[in-house]
C-alpha cells in the first residue's frame, strides 16, 4: 500500500465545497512536517518552494 492509498481511505468530513483533494493535502502536510516545517502557514510556504513535488502528492497547484 502507497502513501497515496493509504490517505484515500480518510472520509473527508469537508464540505461540498472544496478546492484540494483531502489525500493530497494530508501527504502535503506530512511531508512538509517530515522536512522540519512547524506551522500550515510553513506547509504554504513550501508547497509554494517545492512545486515539483506537488504532482507526486496528487495536488495540481499549490494551497
Amino acid at each position: 500500500m502507497t502513501l497515496r492509498e493509504a490517505l484515500a481511505g480518510i472520509p473527508d468530513p469537508r464540505g461540498k465545497n472544496r478546492q484540494f483533494p483531502l489525500p493530497g493535502l494530508l501527504a502535503l502536510i506530512l511531508v512538509a512536517f517530515l522536512c522540519r516545517v512547524d506551522s500550515l502557514r510553513g506547509v504554504a510556504r513550501f508547497a509554494r518552494a517545492n512545486p515539483h513535488l506537488l504532482p507526486h502528492l496528487g495536488l495540481r497547484r499549490p494551497p
